[in-house]
């Protein structure tokens, strides 16, 4: 998987002591209780109001996929919870919230939903009247295009 363009998504919150023991569980090689972490954190974060504790269980999710058998739930959960996460953050008018969450449906190799995602941050940078906001748009836009060439070089090698 290749590094964030904005940096690593850290909040903390009511969800950061579960997901704290998720990475633990993973440490010991207990998916059960991995997974039962990982649930509890992202009911914290879905009862939290905002969208930064989505991105960052949706980001623990991703880990889970290291036990045998759970990649693909792993990054089913994962894109549910981004997708939440985008919802969120657009209803708030967040466009940071909506770059991250477009960052990561670009990780994961969504680039319909990607481009659903910055059509949104477009809009959001217009109506705030920012041209450097636009900018930052434009930037995110460039960057995730020269990330999915490079992708599709690596790809066809």
């Amino acid at each position: 998987m290749m590094r964030p363009l904005f940096g690593k998504i850290e909040t903390l919150g009511p969800w950061t002591a579960h997901i704290q023991a998720m990475d633990q569980a993973l440490t010991v090689n207990d998916p059960g209780e991995a997974v039962r972490e990982w649930r509890q954190a992202y009911s914290a974060a879905l009862s939290h109001p905002g969208w930064l504790g989505l991105l960052t269980v949706a980001d623990a999710s991703l880990r889970l996929g290291a036990f045998p058998g759970l990649a693909r739930a792993a990054t089913a959960r994962a894109r549910e919870t981004y997708w939440i996460a985008f919802f969120r953050a657009r209803q708030q008018r967040s466009l940071n919230g909506v770059l991250h969450a477009a960052e990561a449906f670009g990780l994961l190799g969504d680039r319909s939903t990607v481009e659903q995602c910055i059509r949104v941050a477009e809009g959001l940078a217009v109506r705030a009247n920012d041209a450097a906001e636009v900018d930052r748009v434009r930037l995110l836009v460039s960057q995730l295009a020269d990330r999915s060439l490079a992708e599709e070089r690596t790809e066809a090698v």
